[in-house]
């Protein structure tokens, strides 16, 4: 078994020549990465939680890596817990140019660590895909622990090895433990690859370097000469047996942290809770050795329950201190209005509900760190939930997030109330960003940008109307007027046509866009330009063109007379 310890990488790494020649050689070579994002990534090591190490670790590699080395990243554990199968390639295996590169670190970025380690079915989906490569592919395994998906990761190696599939297999192990390092080694071994162990950053870094350079110089990673371990000769005549006591765990609230409904101990990889402690503030709990991730549940009623990504390690007759110092405070002018509830939203949770991760409360809230979407849902069953971007959760820290950026649609006295009505706004791509329905003319909060806004007088008695573009800019209140639009005048008692269609003219008369209006003289909005007036009177009578052509400024009500 090839075994590199921290103490060889440099004089490794030192003898490795980067020729231009060895780089041309190198052309069409694969490095690829599989990088562990379960739970327990959330350990600290050296102050810092090791996935925050292993993505920054692995954005700088990328950025080292030459443009003539074909790349990729599968990750596994990153979107749910407790899904074996949740293994995703985020970065496709190409060679990376500037761009390439940039993209690929923004990717990496965005991981979260949450789940569980099917580190087996991670390595089968990768030696799939590189099955087809012509070059010399080298894998290199990022995990803190061991599969625990029920398989062997080991022993599929050795098959795809003696299967021969081309590849070479390198593990490195992070923060592992003494019985942990065995079973990781093997991997190593049965893909003719070498086994690192990292404990903090600079050894995550020596040891992915190490791979990279022999992949690109084409030099063979050796290992570093074992230690001589000399043998000591030793009886005794009596045995003593240390029980595992409990330790202790201490929380420790920045001030800003109000008590929670109940805090808990739950399982690293599937978030089942352990260990739970309700109504019983902060204070200090004693529980069984283990390592832990710290979840916590403010609210019973109006907030989700929270795994904080703290990892907490137990250790017998010990005192674990936990600091619950991440958290997020909304602050907004008082024109917005309290949500039915906010939220924070992964990148990759494709989910339309709820996010893991929400509040219906408006002071500081304890949330993991990380980098996610800002969702706002403002009113049960008349908005839909609405995403205000990207923001990062920085460790350790209250983060002040502003939410100002908001539209008021203005209506004229003569816009009709009508109580089964909505309006959206639709972005360059045609996707709806919020519907707004049933809705009284009050500011929402919507993301910054550039939209179409889409006015509906009626469910069933209108068809959309776009009322033209709205540009939102980011910590302002921007308001749209309703003023403009057609109605008719008619005699008393005169009933409402089957339909009336509103076409808007092109500058060569052409039609570009149609309104209709059913069993109703409206008044109804409309977007300045010029209009055809088409009128049915009966169902089954006539179209009839009641007006060929007419203009419609901006800010003008124009009425028909029948």
């Amino acid at each position: 078994m090839k075994t590199i310890l921290r103490a060889g990488l440099t004089i490794i790494l030192a003898s490795m020549s980067l020729s231009f020649a060895a780089e041309a050689r190198s052309e069409g070579n694969v490095l690829y990465f599989i990088l562990d994002a379960s739970g327990s990534m959330w350990e600290r090591a050296g102050g810092k939680p090791r996935i925050v190490i292993a993505k920054e670790t692995l954005s700088n590699l990328i950025e080292q890596t030459p443009a003539e080395i074909r790349s990729g990243v599968t990750v596994y554990g990153h979107r749910r817990k407790g899904d074996c199968s949740d293994i995703e390639e985020i970065v496709s295996l190409k060679n990376l140019d500037p761009m390439a590169k940039f993209r690929a670190q923004e990717r990496i970025s965005s991981i979260n660590a949450m789940g569980k380690t099917p580190i087996t079915d991670s390595i089968q989906q990768t030696v799939d895909r590189l099955k087809g490569e012509e070059g010399e592919s080298t894998i290199v395994l990022i995990s803190d622990g061991l599969e625990s998906c029920g398989k062997d990761p080991c022993a599929l190696t050795r098959k795809l090895k003696s299967a021969g599939i081309n590849f070479v297999m390198h593990v490195v192990g992070f923060g592992l433990m003494d019985h942990q390092k065995k079973k990781l080694a093997c991997i190593a071994d049965a893909g003719e690859g070498t086994f690192f162990t990292a404990d903090n950053a600079s050894d995550l870094l020596e040891a992915l370097t190490v791979v990279k350079q022999s992949v690109v110089a084409q030099v063979k990673v050796e290992p570093a000469p074992e230690p001589v371990v000399q043998k000591v000769e030793s009886s005794s005549t009596s045995i003593k047996i240390k029980a595992k006591g409990p330790g202790t765990v201490k929380l420790l609230p920045a001030p800003w942290v109000e008590e929670p409904r109940y805090w808990a101990l739950s399982d690293v990889e599937s978030g089942e809770i352990l260990y739970k402690f309700a109504r019983l503030g902060v204070t200090p709990q004693k529980v069984p050795p283990g390592t832990y991730q710290l979840m916590w549940h403010q609210n019973e009623h109006r907030s989700a329950r929270v795994i904080t990504g703290q990892i907490v390690t137990v250790k017998s007759g010990e005192v674990t201190e936990v600091p619950v110092a991440t958290g997020v405070r909304l602050t907004m002018p008082q024109w917005v209005e309290i949500p039915y509830w906010w939220g924070l939203k992964a990148k990759v949770d494709k989910s339309v509900l709820r996010p893991p991760v929400w509040f219906r409360d408006l002071p500081a809230q304890v949330v993991p760190a990380g980098r996610y979407h800002l969702i706002w849902y403002q009113n049960e069953h008349r908005t839909t939930p609405v995403d205000l971007g990207v923001i990062d959760i920085k460790m350790d820290q209250l983060n002040e997030i502003t939410v100002a950026t908001g539209l008021q649609l203005v209506k004229a006295d003569w816009v009709p109330e009508i109580r089964r009505r909505w309006w959206k706004l639709l972005n360059a791509d045609g996707e709806v960003v919020l519907k707004v329905s049933n809705f009284e003319f009050k500011p929402q909060i919507v993301p910054e940008g550039k939209y179409e806004l889409v006015y509906r007088q009626t469910k069933h008695g209108a068809t959309d109307s776009s009322l033209g573009t709205v540009i939102i800019k980011p910590n302002e209140l921007a308001q749209f007027a309703v003023n403009t639009g057609v109605g008719f005048s008619y005699a008393d008692g005169t009933e409402p046509p089957y339909s009336v269609e509103f076409s808007r003219l092109d500058d060569a008369g052409a039609t570009a866009a149609v309104v209709k209006l059913d069993k109703s003289w409206g008044p109804i909005p409309l977007q300045p330009g010029t209009y055809r007036v088409d009128f049915q009177a009966a169902r089954n009578g006539p179209v009839m063109t009641i007006v060929d052509s007419f203009d419609l400024p901006a800010g003008v009500f124009v009425e028909i007379e029948m």
